[in-house]
C-alpha cells in the first residue's frame, strides 16, 4: 500500500517547489560569497531565499497544501541553506567550526529522531518553535557577519555565542520532545531494542568524535594553551570557560584540574573560583542526567567496564549525601562517577552537594597554581600543591577507612 507521504498530489504543490528553488540558489550564494566577494549581493540571494522560507509555509496553510514530503523537503532546504553560510564563514572566523560542529551534532540527532519516529509512529513531526527560533538566529548572525567585514573581533564572538546557545537550547527541546514520542510508542520488545541500538550508536559517535578531537589537539589541553585561545573579553572568556567544562562533561579525555587552572590563568582569583564552582555544577550535572534517563544498563556497563565502581556500589546507602561525597574520593574519573550516582537515582539535591563538598578544594588549588604558574618555586604555587597533595592522601585514607569499617559492619 502506498504511503500518503510518497502520493503524487503531495509532492508537486508550490510550497515543495519554493523549497526546491531554495536549495538551488545555494551554489550562487557560495559563488557570490566566497569567489565574487559581492557580499551585498550575498545578502540579498540570501534574503530572498529566507522569503521564500516564508511564503511556502503560509502558502501550505492556507491552500491546505500541507504534506509530509513538505515537512521533510522544507527542513532540508533550510539546514543545506545554513549549513553552507556556516561554512563560508569558517575562512574568516577559526570559532566557526565550534558552531559548525555542534550544527552537524544537532542536525544528525535530529535526523535520528525523526526517522525512528517516522518507523515507529508512522508520522513527520512539523518544525518546533524553538527549530524556528534557532533558525532565525542563525540566519540573522550569519547574515550580520557577512554583510559587516570590519566587525570587531569580540563582537564576532558573541554573536556566535549567541547562535550556539540558541542552537544547543533547540537540540535540547527537541531531544525531550521526541524522547516522549519514543518512549511512549516503542511498547514492544523489538521496538525498545532498536532505540536502545540506535542510542547507543548516536552516543558512541559523539564520544568517538570528542576523543578524536582532544587527541589531535592534545598539545593544546594545556591550561596555558587554552588560556591563550580563550577569547580576551572576560565576558566572553567566562562563557568559553563553562562551554569547556560542559565539553569536559562528555569526555574523559580532559582533566577537569587544566579547566580549574586555566581560570586562574585567565581571572582574578575569586572569579576564578566562582567560574569553578559554575562549571563544577555543569560537569557533575550533564553525565548525571545522561546516567539517570539511562539507567540500569548503563550501570552494568559501568561496573563492566571500571571494576572500582563496585566497591562504590557497595558503599551505597540511604545517606545521598555522603555516598555523593564519598564517591569523589575514589580515583575513578569525574564524568564516569556522575554517570553512575545518575543511573543508580541518587537524589540530586543531595548528590550536588555532596559532589561540590568533595570537589571544593580542587576548585581553589589549582587556579592557585594556575596564577603562579609562571613561578613554581613562589610560596603560592608551593602552599597550594601541597594542599592539593594532603586532600588526595586524607580523603584516600579517609576513604580506605570507611570501607574497612562497611566491610566490619557486614
Amino acid at each position: 500500500m502506498q504511503r500518503k507521504y510518497l502520493k503524487k498530489e503531495n509532492i508537486l504543490t508550490i510550497p515543495n517547489l519554493l523549497s526546491l528553488i531554495r536549495i538551488l540558489l545555494i551554489p550562487f550564494i557560495i559563488w557570490l560569497y566566497c569567489a565574487q566577494k559581492a557580499y551585498l549581493h550575498t545578502i540579498i540571494v540570501i534574503a530572498l531565499s529566507g522569503f521564500t522560507d516564508i511564503i511556502d509555509g503560509k502558502i501550505a496553510r492556507k491552500f491546505n497544501m500541507v504534506s509530509d514530503v513538505g515537512k521533510v523537503l522544507d527542513p532540508v532546504a533550510d539546514k543545506l541553506t545554513q549549513a553552507t553560510l556556516v561554512i563560508c564563514l569558517t575562512a574568516r572566523y577559526p570559532w566557526m567550526w565550534a558552531l559548525l560542529a555542534l550544527f552537524a551534532v544537532k542536525e544528525c540527532l535530529m535526523l535520528l529522531w525523526g526517522y525512528l519516529t517516522l518507523k515507529i509512529t508512522d508520522t513527520i513531526n512539523s518544525a518546533k518553535w524553538y527549530g524556528k527560533l534557532s533558525t532565525v538566529v542563525l540566519y540573522a548572525v550569519m547574515m550580520i557577519l557577512i554583510l559587516f567585514v570590519d566587525i570587531p573581533e569580540a563582537g564576532a564572538e558573541a554573536l556566535m555565542l549567541l547562535c550556539g546557545g540558541i542552537i544547543l537550547l533547540s537540540l535540547v527541546m527537541y531531544g525531550r520532545f521526541y524522547h516522549a514520542i519514543l518512549d511512549q510508542a516503542s511498547s514492544g520488545s523489538q521496538q525498545q531494542k532498536t532505540l536502545r541500538t540506535a542510542r547507543n550508536v548516536v552516543l558512541g559517535l559523539i564520544w568517538v568524535g570528542i576523543i578524536v578531537i582532544c587527541f589531535l589537539h592534545r598539545k593544546e589541553l594545556s591550561a596555558e594553551e587554552i588560556a591563550r585561545y580563550t577569547p580576551g573579553n572576560p565576558w566572553l572568556a567566562g562563557i568559553v570557560m563553562l562551554a569547556l567544562f560542559a565539553l569536559k562533561s562528555l569526555s574523559i579525555v580532559i582533566y577537569s584540574g587544566v579547566l580549574y587552572a586555566a581560570n586562574g590563568i585567565l581571572f582574578p582569583l575569586p572569579v576564578a573560583i566562582l567560574l569553578n564552582l559554575i562549571g563544577t555544577v555543569i560537569m557533575v550535572t550533564v553525565p548525571y542526567q545522561i546516567g539517570r534517563r539511562t539507567g540500569a544498563s548503563a550501570v552494568d556497563d559501568i561496573r563492566a567496564k571500571y571494576p572500582k565502581t563496585e566497591a562504590i556500589h557497595s558503599l551505597r546507602a540511604k545517606n545521598d549525601f555522603l555516598f555523593s561525597f564519598l564517591v569523589r574520593m575514589v580515583r575513578l574519573p569525574s564524568d564516569v562517577a556522575s554517570l553512575y550516582m545518575g543511573a543508580v537515582h541518587v537524589e540530586y539535591k543531595k548528590y550536588l552537594l555532596g559532589s561540590l563538598l568533595g570537589m571544593l578544594p580542587h576548585t581553589i588549588t589549582y587556579p592557585i597554581m594556575g596564577m603562579s604558574i609562571q613561578d613554581i618555586r613562589s610560596p603560592q604555587f608551593i602552599i597550594s600543591l601541597c594542599a592539593e597533595i594532603a586532600y588526595i592522601l586524607v580523603t584516600s585514607a579517609v576513604y580506605t577507612l570507611y570501607r574497612k569499617k562497611n566491610k566490619a559492619d557486614q
